[in-house]
This record gives C-alpha cells, structure tokens and sequence, in this order.
C-alpha cells in the first residue's frame, strides 16, 4: 500500500488514521497547523502527524475526513498547485446543524461536496467513496456481515485504482465495491445521508455499525 496523508482530526480521520497505522501503512495525519492539540492523541499512538500541507506532501493518496462544511476552506489552505496530480478520496458529508433537529445533509440531485471539490480544483483527482457507512465500518467491513457494499464515484480511473487498493487494504473485497461512474454521481451517494441518520436512530443502541447491502432475485 502507497503512503497515505489523512486530513481532519475529527473522530473519521483519527479512527482512519490509526487503523491505517495498526495495518502498517506509511500514513500521516494533518490538521490546519502542526502543532494542533487535536493531534496529540494520535501522536500518542504513534502516527505521524503535520498540517494539511504535510499530510498533503507525504503521500499520493489523500483521505479528506474534515469536516464536509469546511473541506474546500481546508483544501485552499493546501493551494491548487500542491493537491495536482494526487488522488483524494472523499469520505466526508456535508451536513447542516440543524438546532433540535437532525442534521441537513446539503447534497442535491445535481450538486454534491465531491463534484465541487473537483471543480475547485481541476487537477485533483477526487473520487467519492465510504461516506455511507460510520467510520468504524469504513475501516473494518468485516464488523458487518454479509456482503454489504461501498461505492466509488470519480472520473479518473488511475484514482479509482488507487481507492481500491486502499479499499482492499481496509478489507474490502471486490465483490463489496460498486463502481456508480464520474464524479457527478457523487450526488445521489451523498443524498443517502438522510436515510442513514433516519435508520441510525431507527435501529436505536450500537445503531451505527450498519451498512447497505444489494440483493438480486
């Protein structure tokens, strides 16, 4: 597996960051400045940590688990120049508070946090993919049953290579992995963020630790 730079240090990015270095893998996580105390538990655990821009730098392949509101701000802080040619795979929502209510996921039948952040910036190679699941699933399918399903969505078949390999590494299997098509379709993965939050609740105690499967007949 390549090195891997994961940005965001919310409960996605460190639960990715310290999987990915319990598996081996070369990973470094970043935040907005190095000296960040939001890294210091993963530092603790003995990963690498840095700012975006570190994290950035260290690896072809980025995980952006920041927050789905502020992940284009975090990324500017990065610039064009750095993120061309890498590959990042978006796991993150865009979800609106909502005070006493549930949170707004903001993705539209045309409009998704993937697709503008491909549009922002034109050299990235962005695909969507495990933001339908909590992230203790994300990391380790194999706490769900079954043969639940991931998706990817991107217009760029090397990045979709290289989300595979990642998603091996994780321990997904081939058979788990939906490939949905471009980026555009990034939309109608996002606008599952309803229905999940609806079933999480729904299901009640150790809600989360769910994912969709696809049967045939």
């Amino acid at each position: 597996m390549t090195s891997i730079g994961v940005l965001g240090t919310g409960i996605v990015g460190r639960t990715f960051a310290a999987r990915l270095a319990e598996l081996g893998v070369d990973v470094l996580v970043g935040a907005r400045t190095a000296d960040s105390a939001s890294l210091e538990p993963l530092a603790a655990l003995g990963v690498r940590t840095g700012s975006f821009a570190d994290a950035v730098a260290h690896a072809d392949v980025i995980v952006n688990a920041t927050n789905g509101l502020h992940s284009i701000d975090a990324l500017e802080t990065v610039g064009v120049e750095a993120l061309a040619g890498k590959t990042l795979i978006d796991v993150s929502n865009e979800l609106q508070p909502v005070e006493g209510g549930f949170p707004k996921p903001l993705a539209s039948a045309d409009d998704s946090l993937g697709q503008r952040i491909q549009a922002a910036f034109p050299d990235l190679h962005v695909v969507k993919s495990l933001n339908t699941m909590n992230c203790t699933v994300m990391v380790d399918p194999s706490i769900v049953e079954g043969d639940h399903v991931v998706f990817l969505s991107g217009d760029d078949a090397g990045a979709k290579d290289r989300a595979r390999e990642l998603l091996a590494t994780l321990g997904w299997r081939p058979a788990q992995i939906i490939d949905l098509g471009g980026i555009d379709t990034a939309a109608a993965v996002e606008m599952t963020m309803s229905l999940w939050m609806r079933v999480t609740i729904a299901r009640g105690s150790g809600a989360p630790r769910f994912n969709w499967a696809i049967n045939s007949g």
